[in-house]
């Protein structure tokens, strides 16, 4: 645990210093994946913080399944959500620590320990606006892509849901 306090710690500093988010991998040993499906993986969070950083509402849309939902969270719900931060903060951000990833077929659970920072558009200081300690983000291939899609209240999912996983973003 002590590790992965310094491997955040140490992405908010590049991060804060940076321009770009960062995601670390978990070891291979934590990995169940193919070599495609991670890299597309890989890509599904690159696309997403490229359309943090723009503010791109649409775009972050795209990344949710149109029945998304979480501990009763509705996509059309998230949509506000994410309108308000937007309107609150500035120079967002995401850090994504995995400590396992899951792929079967076509749907993945990755196991995470991250925060969304930006700044308050009254402040001068980083802030975390969300953060979460080895919660999963449950992600299905809807066609060729990766749509969130909530956590165990999405219709279909068979793994228990933590009573503390209660982090609708990612």
């Amino acid at each position: 645990m002590r590790k992965l306090f310094f491997a955040i710690l140490a992405s908010l500093l590049f991060v804060a210093g940076g321009a770009k988010a960062e995601y670390q991998l978990p070891s291979q040993e934590d990995i169940v994946a193919n070599a495609e499906a991670l890299q597309s993986l890989e890509k599904f969070y690159d696309d997403m913080e490229a359309a943090l950083k723009a503010e791109d509402i649409d775009k972050i849309m795209s990344f949710y399944a149109k029945d998304y939902l979480h501990r009763g969270i509705t996509r059309t719900q998230l949509r506000f959500m994410w309108l308000e931060i937007f309107n609150t903060y500035n120079d967002l951000y995401s850090i994504h620590a995995f400590s396992r990833i899951d792929v079967n077929r076509a749907d993945a659970i990755l196991n995470c320990t991250g925060a969304l920072m930006g700044i308050e558009k009254q402040g001068h200081d980083y802030q975390a606006i969300d953060r979460w300690i080895m919660q999963n983000h449950w992600i299905t291939r809807i066609g060729n892509d990766w749509k969130i899609v909530g956590g165990a209240s999405h219709q279909g999912a068979t793994i228990k849901e933590s009573a503390q996983e209660s982090h609708p973003l990612f």
